[in-house]
């Protein structure tokens, strides 16, 4: 592994899958397991999980910013710090734009569609 996850759900995805391998080896050749492939996935598993546990503490800085910004209905940085979090729950996610939102509103509100 080059770099952590980008995501937690990435990260969590990748410690599931790095679980599977150790029980798959240790399944398969439970005497011939070598100490180091143990000591390679088990790292990895480690920085998995510390990356995971700074992704959480940032998410939850992002959802404190979002509420406090809801005392000055401050709607750009609630925007803001809701698309970082969710963008740090899965970065595959991908956050409707505030002006597309507006342009259905738009639309739907038209007096012209009135009959």
């Amino acid at each position: 592994m080059e770099q952590p996850s980008q995501s937690l759900s990435q990260s969590i995805s990748y410690l599931k899958h790095c679980s599977s391998q150790l029980m798959t080896n240790r399944a398969v050749s439970p005497i011939n397991i070598s100490a180091q492939r143990i000591h390679e996935i088990a790292s990895i598993e480690y920085l998995e999980l510390e990356h995971a546990s700074k992704q959480v503490s940032r998410i939850q800085k992002d959802l404190f910013r979002a509420l406090l910004a809801l005392d000055g209905d401050d709607k750009t940085i609630i925007k803001e710090a809701l698309t970082a979090a969710i963008h740090r729950l899965n970065s595959e996610l991908t956050v409707p734009t505030l002006d597309t939102n507006r342009k259905l509103d738009k639309v739907a509100c038209d007096p012209a569609l009135a009959g």
